[in-house]
């Protein structure tokens, strides 16, 4: 496994390098374009002890994940990063993300060093663009989940999504349509969708050879290379797009 130290130095530089870092991010969005509602999600890290059965290693660097609960109205169920929808109250997406994490699992911000951002994703079926941005505290937080939102929290170390092993393909349906979805998996669950594919940019930033995951290939139907990591193939379709 890489060193913790080195792994958040890496990212911490690669923010930099990539005019990622923590410049201009506490201002107020603009519109979306294609008209997406805006949201954003934080990626936080912090060093944490692994299992035992993986070798109770101290000061590993972890990020924090949730299970949704099935009594929400998106995506319930799922495994994502803490996040939420835009506010104008908030005044930037950065802070969106901030009062998001302390809303569902009792961060106190002040707590927390803004690294800097990732790049936009766009989450098909809900028409959302969502903004993700990265934060470092030097330790485990006192997580007190909202127990309308949060499941269960889950502690994933930041070196499980450079490791290939962890990434797998399923066939599953939706809504009566087979697709191929490309997920990373831990423990028992399955991270895939937009929270895959910021985790990939997270890895990407890491090991710059990763950004060649793979897409699909066959013009006959076929998968011909590896998804990358939150892939679906066919791709989704917005409900009522043509």
């Amino acid at each position: 496994m890489p060193d913790g130290s080195d792994l958040l130095d890496r990212l911490r530089s690669a923010l930099l390098e990539a005019g990622l870092g923590p410049t201009r991010l506490d201002i107020a969005p603009a519109d979306d374009p294609e008209g997406r509602t805006l949201a954003a999600a934080l990626v936080l890290l912090y060093p944490h002890q692994l299992p035992a059965a993986l070798g109770s290693v101290d000061g590993v660097p972890h990020l924090v994940l949730t299970r949704r609960t099935t009594a929400l109205r998106r995506h319930s169920g799922q495994i994502s990063l803490p996040g939420g929808r835009y506010d104008a109250e908030d005044g930037s997406l950065l802070r969106t993300a901030l009062r998001e994490t302390e809303e569902e699992l009792g961060v106190d911000p002040a707590a927390l060093t803004i690294w800097g951002r990732l790049e936009l994703e766009h989450i098909v079926a809900s028409h959302y663009a969502l903004a993700p941005f990265v934060a470092y505290t030097p330790r485990r937080p006192e997580f007190r989940p909202a127990p309308a939102e949060v499941a269960e929290v889950i502690d994933l170390p930041l070196a499980q999504i450079l490791n290939p092993a962890v990434l797998e393909e399923e066939l599953w349906d939706f809504q009566g349509t087979p697709r191929r979805v490309s997920f990373y998996r831990h423990v028992e669950h399955k991270i895939w969708g937009a929270t895959a594919r910021i985790l990939h940019q997270i890895a990407t930033l890491l090991d710059p050879a990763l950004a060649d995951a793979g897409t699909f290939a066959g013009a006959g139907g076929e998968i011909g290379r590896r998804l990358a990591p939150g892939d679906t193939w066919p791709r989704s379709v917005r409900p009522g797009s043509p």
